[in-house]
């Protein structure tokens, strides 16, 4: 097995804030990817204080911010945009994710870049879009999962859960590396452009909007209605029986075989379409057993099924320990972090956990000598506030 990772050796330069941007960067860096993040400097990242907080990291930087150096520059000063633009020459990937505009005004727009590097693959992520009646209005996931239906997809809740910003972050990862196969082949970079309104709704389509894919057929429950959990006597379990013979046997373990007969829910389609039906027949059912029971039950006839488990039951599975799932690292600020591995699995060029999340302006010296600066001209850009 190689040490390196699948993209040992690309660079990247993220100027990005929050999550939709950094978490793209993120899965570059797993893949062994060098990601040099960029924060203002006299504004960290509002990532570093969200969640607990220890010094300047938090319990969501330590994750999505690992493997990544940290540069604190001011983009507003000449200085510090001819910092930025020497980086940029040595670039493979450049993401950012100001509102529309602002990278033009900045003068590290997709064109500007792109003269300066032409085999430049530079990632736009933007919340809707660089025009159209939204484009310059801020946005945050909670906005995207209310105008993309993901709230109402959910009875009129939000997913308690960032989905939009990390839906939007997996999509511009994985065209990011679109456009460098693409630039194996023509040495020439492009722009791409990921937003997270169309994100969102492309990642939701297939089963929250199955019933607008086919307009004119009548509609039928979605998964937000037939994958409700169930109560239990002491917990919350959930299942699904897709084939009629896994139905048939579950129905049959737990005393109801007469629902494998009834014509609304003998067949899957039947029990598509009444669904709520079969979701109060079988209330009643496993409210009167306990979970290890139920889930005995449903086990016995080979139906998916699983406890609704609290986050520190998650943590603790067993499956998830026999995966290694979550790894303990030491954190020169934080101490002892608990952090998912990279969840892709390579044979032969593995995704690693190398770097810590860094601390604000951690990596400021040792980049900028890599780019030419000596130690006078470094503290010289110090002291007078261009870097941190």
């Amino acid at each position: 097995m190689s040490e390196q990772g699948a993209l040992d050796g690309i660079r990247v330069v993220d100027v990005s804030a929050a999550v939709a941007g950094p978490f793209t960067s993120t899965q570059l860096a797993d893949m062994g990817a060098d990601v040099v993040m960029v924060e203002p400097v006299h504004r960290p990242d509002v990532m570093r204080v969200t969640g607990p907080v220890v010094g300047d990291v938090s319990g969501s930087w330590v994750a999505m911010n690992r493997n990544k150096r940290a540069l604190a520059l001011n983009l507003r000063d000449p200085r510090g945009l001819d910092v930025l633009l020497r980086l940029v020459d040595e670039a493979d990937v450049f993401v950012q994710n100001f509102r529309p505009g602002v990278a033009e005004r900045l003068g590290i727009g997709y064109e500007a870049l792109s003269v300066r590097n032409p085999a430049l693959v530079y990632v736009s992520v933007s919340g809707y879009g660089p025009d159209g009646p939204y484009a310059g209005q801020p946005v945050y996931d909670p906005i995207i999962q209310a105008t993309a239906g993901v709230a109402a997809s959910q009875n009129g809740d939000m997913v308690r859960n960032v989905i939009a910003d990390k839906v939007t972050a997996m999509t511009a990862a994985q065209a990011a590396l679109g456009a460098l196969v693409a630039r194996g082949r023509t040495g020439r970079g492009q722009h791409v452009e990921v937003n997270m309104l169309d994100a969102t709704l492309a990642f939701t389509w297939l089963d929250t909007f199955w019933n607008h894919s086919i307009p004119g057929v009548a509609p039928v429950p979605t998964y937000s209605e037939w994958y409700e959990p169930y109560d239990t006597s002491d917990g919350q379990i959930t299942l699904a029986w897709p084939t009629d013979d896994k139905f048939r046997r579950a129905v049959e373990g737990l005393g109801r075989a007469e629902l494998a007969d009834d014509e609304r829910f003998a067949t899957r389609a039947g029990r598509v379409i009444n669904a709520a039906a079969l979701l109060d027949e079988c209330k009643r059912t496993f409210s009167t057993l306990t979970s290890d029971e139920a889930l005995a039950i449903l086990s016995g006839a080979d139906v998916p099924c699983a406890g609704v488990k609290s986050l520190d039951e998650a943590i603790a599975d067993p499956q998830v320990a026999h995966n290694r799932t979550i790894e303990t690292h030491d954190h020169p600020v934080a101490g002892t972090v608990r952090i998912p591995r990279p969840p892709a699995r390579f044979s032969d060029t593995p995704a690693t956990v190398r770097r810590h999340a860094p601390s604000f302006g951690e990596h400021t010296e040792e980049v900028l000598a890599a780019v030419g600066f000596d130690s006078g001209a470094i503290a010289a850009l110090r002291a007078e506030g261009v870097v941190a």
